[in-house]
């Protein structure tokens, strides 16, 4: 049997403050929202940052509840693209 790894999606996010706090307010929700279960399976997880913009990744299987952890954040984030690599994803 063949074992796949689990397809990613890149986010870009702009937000106020530290990035790794913009991570961890996004977790949270998520959490309050659907769950540590649901949280742990969506591998939210920061890969680039910058002043105020940062590049998340998450599964694709989660993207919708990561969007919408991430619309419902307690400091205001805003999604400005979505990829499936970050390459594309910096041509933005």
């Amino acid at each position: 049997m063949l074992r796949r790894r689990a397809k990613r999606r890149y986010l870009s996010i702009m937000h106020s403050g530290q990035a790794v706090d913009a991570v961890n307010s996004i977790e949270k929700r998520h959490t309050e929202l659907f769950g540590s279960i649901s949280t742990e399976r969506a591998g939210i997880r920061l890969m680039r940052s910058d002043s105020s913009m940062a590049i998340i990744k998450c599964r694709l299987e989660q993207l919708d509840s990561v969007l919408t952890a991430i619309a419902l954040a307690d400091p205001p984030i805003v999604t400005l693209g979505n990829s499936g690599s970050i390459r594309q994803l910096t041509k933005l």
